[in-house]
């Protein structure tokens, strides 16, 4: 457990910042490198990195108060000091897709063209900031046996609750960090290059990462979600986030299919 990089006097940097800043400045770099194969000028790639950033901010921050509303209200958390911690990834994703398909539509870029390198770039910075999680000690997993369960616990800022701390838990952030970065792998390795491809029946039609990216984080999300401790929202013993995940499975699938169809399976 370490909640806090660097603490020298007054200055304190927090792992959980340090992490997410550290995630999104990976995902920008990733796509700085591919600027040219997008087709964007430097005014069109700020412009989609800043829009997509902002949104992503509003999205998750909205999303978490939706699901964490009733804690507000009852005072068990505090909006300047908890919320801190508090954003939603999925929401966070919605946000940045209506903000990228906004900013994509002011500049005239193809947004099913952008999502597709957005996609690998997501899972990428998604998978290192999820460290910052597991510094924090926020996002902890179930109580477990198996030998690589992780101790918490142990220091002021640690967000896991007292009760859990010392007892041997899921890494569960460590689970989604893993599979983030699987994911991302495959995109870049062999997904992008499908989509990519000269003209042909081999080719697939753009917005195919995208939808790839949607479906397999969405398994990964649905699948993780049984190994963590910090249930919310839980309803016909599925979490918001695990119905959420089903609901974008079904949605990429279904997209998925209707694009290949208008397409003839080539872009």
């Amino acid at each position: 457990m370490f909640p806090v990089i660097l603490e020298l006097g007054p200055l304190r940097i927090p792992a959980y910042g340090f992490f997410v800043a550290l995630g999104y400045l990976t995902a920008i770099l990733w796509l700085r490198s591919r600027k040219a194969a997008m087709g964007l000028d430097e005014d069109r790639f700020w412009f989609l990195i800043y829009g997509v950033f902002f949104g992503a901010l509003a999205g998750g921050k909205l999303m978490f108060l939706a699901v964490e509303h009733r804690r507000l209200l009852s005072g068990e958390l505090h909006f300047f000091s908890d919320l801190r911690y508090g954003f939603v990834f999925f929401g966070g994703f919605f946000g940045a897709c209506l903000a990228g398909f906004w900013c994509c539509r002011r500049k005239g870029v193809a947004f099913l063209e952008a999502a597709d390198f957005f996609a690998p770039a997501l899972a990428l910075g998604h998978a290192v900031g999820r460290l910052g999680c597991l510094a924090s000690g926020c996002c902890h997993g179930r109580p477990t046996t198996l030998p690589w369960g992780l101790s918490m616990g142990g220091h002021p800022l640690c967000t896991t609750p007292h009760e859990l701390w010392g007892v041997p838990l899921h890494p569960a952030q460590l689970y989604e960090a893993l599979g983030n970065a699987a994911i991302a792998l495959v995109l870049v390795k062999a997904v992008l290059p499908r989509v990519r491809s000269g003209p042909g029946p081999g080719r697939w039609p753009a917005g195919s990462a995208f939808l790839a990216y949607l479906a397999a984080y969405s398994c990964l999300r649905f699948g993780v979600e049984a190994f963590r401790g910090d249930d919310r929202g839980m309803s016909w013993g599925l979490s918001v986030a695990q119905w959420t995940a089903g609901a974008c499975l079904i949605a990429a699938v279904a997209a998925g299919a209707l694009l290949r169809r208008n397409t003839g399976g080539r872009a």
